[in-house]
């Protein structure tokens, strides 16, 4: 008996009765919750509820769901008297008109709650709505004006909400059943059950400046039309031809009856399809958003916070002006930062997540991003569009994250592909050898790795996104890191690592101390094959933190004078430009003539700048708009640390430390005459380059190794095994993708590759490839003329005793290297092409750039002829800058020379 009870008890009522129950319960909460509610200050008033206020958050979330209860069962109940056909039994038309009218105030009431909450969503629904009322022809102004009035406040959204559409409500559902006379046991059980979920689930609030503007979960469905079409007043139409179908239905026959639902039937499953997939996949700025992008992205629609009604919570004063965050209540206090990422402006939640609106530690931190920046959530931290969005999409693209000139070379080595010039990138590599040799040597620097652990990085922890460059641990910051993890934090001395513009060479060397290793070889360090136990003069060397050993050679002349990396490499160079480059220099725009220029510089005022980003950047460095700056020749890129003065004069301002350099002219021996003029700055301005010769890489099998892509050991590792490094004047050679300009060289892959381990059958390969050297090396004087025209290094013979003997009337050049012949094709180990002997494809590690050719080796060997007898500052040499061939014209009958052949080939 008592079992039947229960279960009679447990059975609710009709759909209609729960509806009615449930509308005259957020009638009611809607009343209280007036109270605290002030819609001229809507969005802190409702913040304020949340974070202080228990009592208050329970009013609100019971009004809310109440009212999606009350939503959801009205449409069910309209459904039953459809599939009843009851609308034929309507004896009175004007109640089944009330009824038709209060379906829109229905949807009104819904969305004008939704807008009421004044939230960057609520902001974006009520211009949606504005914009959908003002399309409705001749009406369309008062609409908008009786509905959803100014922007500025909400006072007539909130008049209507709480008067006219709840009076509207209430008279249909009476003019319906004529009466109010609930059932206890309906009233008792929605109330309790509304109450469970309130006290348990936040009712949704959003941030007020969020990038993922998504109305009500019943609205989306008409956002998605309304994206897909220039014309509001289409999906007004399509509202307007339903509501008249509803409206004549009782006209209709049985038949047209039985249509018409078959048709809102087939809508409405079709509506809650597309708002199903809206919900689930439409993400910031209305983009389709799909697996990881999920991760981070949205404002949950549903959030478990359950609410502690007893618990005293004093009311925080909030600074004007301060973001609206619970997070600012712990964290308001908060120094290191820069102004334009300091607290007060941009919160907390912008960069790590969490939950804004609980003042409950716990709850405040969940679903927190520890380290925002990494490429794994950089779209939702630093990539939104009120952050660095345009930014982030250039720098997915960037040579740091792609790796696309190493990734496509290496594949080249192995035979996996045929062009130097592939388009490749680090996120696509699989298994194969290449791939293989590129996870065990050198996938570990590129920006896409992640950072895991808070704290400065340390030499070996590469990547991390945006934290690569950008974040920077004071001895302050590290102190607060370790309170924290420690949980004895004082709160009002909290210390954030600083996120700034001001990014230090020591941010670069982690990588660029590899390969090219032109961070070491700017600051005068290059490599040796010492081991630190043979160390012990620590003024002439130096041991890196991975135990290489360097040796102080000789300092670039600007880092000399106190200037970083990015005094030259700017945000475009460095963080991508937009383009795919598949060479790290087709991304560089910067050259030496921008600054050491002969005549008037390209130029530009700041404030003239046509893109944003340096605009920004100007504005965050404080630079007078009306500045002249430097632009690229090459690409047109603004050099927002240079100033050109009325007298053309260029002038650098260091970055780092605000010193002023300024710039000295070309020399007019740079671009005396026509023999010189297809050398670059760095042909003669660059004093040194690493230069490792006699590499072996092998597979081993058993050596264990580390996927650097993964991070996990591996049995099996591709090893190096360097040969000798030295440091001297880098080898000249052609390039060809550069109208034939000399450009200087270094050798990129002197080496045997063994396979045989990785796959039978494969055995070793041999290459001799060159690749461009950009040596950072930069010296005041110019190499001398010897150093080019009589060096057998810089003829790419390798080093050796290159000689020139006088036989009677000619004379013959002779060459005897240093280094043994190589077994696999019987050149130097060190060289680059054979003694007067054309070179043999591939050449190097560009299509464009290859060694001497035997006609240009005598060239530049007759000019060397020349040069043994002759000062390279006499009078005879100078004036064979200008005219080489009326020089050797009017040469002395005493002069001996080699076998001159047509002058024309000279």
């Amino acid at each position: 008996m008592k079992e039947l009870s229960f279960k009679k008890f447990v059975q609710l009522d009709t759909a209609g009765w729960i509806a009615a129950a449930s509308l005259i319960l957020c009638g009611l909460s809607g009343a209280l919750l007036a109270i605290p509610f002030d819609f001229f200050r809507a969005y802190p008033s409702i913040f304020e509820l949340l974070l202080f206020n228990p009592v208050g958050s329970l009013v609100r979330n019971f009004h809310y769901w109440s009212a999606q209860l009350f939503f959801l069962f009205a449409i069910l109940h309209i459904y039953d008297h459809f599939s009843k056909s009851t609308e034929s039994n309507i004896r009175n038309y004007r109640t089944w008109l009330i009824l038709c009218m209060a379906l829109l105030f229905l949807g009104y009431e819904m969305i004008s709650g939704f807008i009421l909450k004044g939230d960057a969503a609520g902001l974006q629904a009520a211009r949606i709505l504005s914009s959908l009322l003002e399309s409705v022809p001749v009406f369309g102004k008062m609409l908008r004006s009786a509905f959803t009035g100014s922007e500025d406040h909400r006072q007539i959204v909130y008049v209507q909400h709480i008067a006219t559409g709840t009076i509207i409500l209430i008279i249909a559902v009476y003019e319906h059943v004529r009466t109010f006379r609930l059932r206890m046991k309906t009233l008792v059980v929605v109330f309790a059950g509304l109450f469970l979920i309130s006290l348990i689930f936040r009712a949704p609030f959003g941030l007020s400046d969020s990038n993922e503007l998504k109305g009500p979960w019943f609205f989306l469905g008409i956002q998605e039309m309304l994206h897909w079409t220039s014309y509001p007043f289409l999906v007004i139409f399509l509202i307007l031809v339903l509501f008249l179908l509803l409206i004549f239905l009782p006209r209709f026959g049985k038949k047209g009856r039985s249509m018409i639902k078959w048709t809102f039937l087939l809508v409405g499953i079709l509506y809650l399809f597309v708002t199903l997939l809206v919900f689930l996949f439409r993400g910031e700025n209305w983009d389709w958003r799909y697996g990881s992008g999920n991760r981070f992205s949205g404002e949950p629609a549903v959030v478990f916070d359950p609410i502690h009604l007893f618990e005293r919570k004093v009311p925080v004063s909030m600074p004007e002006n301060t973001k609206t965050e619970g997070c600012l209540v712990c964290h308001g206090a908060m120094k290191g930062l820069s102004d334009s990422h300091n607290p007060a402006s941009t919160g907390c939640y912008a960069c790590h997540h969490g939950d804004p609106f609980s003042s409950d530690k716990r709850m405040a931190h969940r679903n927190m991003i520890l380290i925002p920046g990494n490429f794994s959530n950089v779209r939702q931290t630093c990539g939104t569009q009120n952050c660095h969005s345009e930014i982030t999409d250039r720098i997915l693209n960037s040579q740091m994250t792609t790796l696309s000139g190493i990734v496509g070379i290496d594949r080249f080595v192995f035979g996996e592909t045929f062009s130097l010039n592939d388009t490749c990138s680090v996120n696509y590599i699989c298994q194969s050898a290449a791939d293989t040799h590129f996870r065990s040597l050198c996938a570990g620097c590129h920006l896409g790795n992640e950072k895991h652990s808070t704290g400065q990085a340390v030499w070996l922890e590469r990547g991390g996104g945006c934290n690569a460059c950008h974040l920077q641990y004071t001895d302050k910051a590290t102190a607060t890191m370790k309170q924290m993890q420690s949980k004895i934090l004082d709160k009002g001395d909290e210390t954030h690592p600083a996120i700034d513009i001001r990014v230090t060479n020591d941010r670069c060397k982690s990588c660029h101390s590899r390969s090219g290793r032109i961070s070491l070889s700017y600051e005068g360090w290059c490599e040796t094959t010492l081991k630190t136990s043979e160390v012990s003069d620590t003024t002439r060397f130096r041991i890196l933190p991975d135990d290489r050993v360097v040796e102080f050679i000789g300092a670039d002349i600007h880092h000399q004078k106190g200037m970083g990396c990015i005094d030259c490499h700017g945000s475009y160079e460095i963080m991508g430009d937009g383009k795919h480059h598949i060479h790290k220099e087709d991304a560089v725009r910067v050259q030496c003539v921008d600054c050491h220029s002969s005549g008037e510089p390209k130029s530009m005022a700041i404030g003239k700048l046509p893109d944003r980003e340096s605009l920004m950047i100007a504005g965050l460095r404080k630079e007078n708009p009306d500045n002249k700056v430097v632009v690229t020749a090459n690409g047109n890129q603004p050099l927002l640390n240079t100033i050109v003065d009325s007298m053309n004069q260029i002038s650098l301002k260091d970055k780092l430390t605000g010193k002023i350099h300024k710039s000295i002219r070309i020399s007019p021996v740079c671009s005396r005459g026509k023999g010189h003029g297809r050398l670059g700055c760095e042909t003669c301005h660059s004093a040194w380059v690493p230069q490792c010769i006699g590499c072996h890489t092998a597979y081993e099998k058993n050596t264990p190794g580390m996927d650097m892509l993964t991070g996990k050991p591996t049995t099996g590792s591709f090893v190096e095994y360097a040969g000798k490094i030295m440091a001297e004047a880098p080898v000249l050679g052609v390039n060809e993708s550069a109208g034939g300009n000399i450009v200087t060289a270094m050798p990129g892959m002197i080496m045997t590759m063994d396979q045989e381990f990785f796959a039978n059958g494969k055995g070793k390969s041999f290459f001799r490839l060159y690749a461009p050297a950009s040596g950072h090396t930069t010296q005041r004087t110019g190499r001398s003329c010897k150093s080019c025209h009589n060096n057998p290094l810089a003829i790419g013979y390798g080093r050796g005793e290159l000689k020139y003997e006088s036989l009677g009337t000619t004379g013959t050049w002779t060459f005897v290297p240093r280094f043994t012949l190589n077994e696999n094709d019987q050149l130097p180990e060190d060289a680059w092409t054979g003694f007067l002997k054309e070179a043999k494809a591939p050449y190097a590690t560009r299509s464009g750039l290859r060694p001497f050719s035997v006609k240009e080796q005598k060239r530049i060997l007759l000019v060397g002829s020349c040069l043994t007898c002759h000062d390279e500052k006499s009078k005879v040499m100078e004036l064979s800058l200008e005219d080489f061939k009326l020089t050797l014209a009017k040469r002395s009958k005493k002069c001996v020379l080699p076998p001159l052949g047509p002058l024309g080939d000279l």
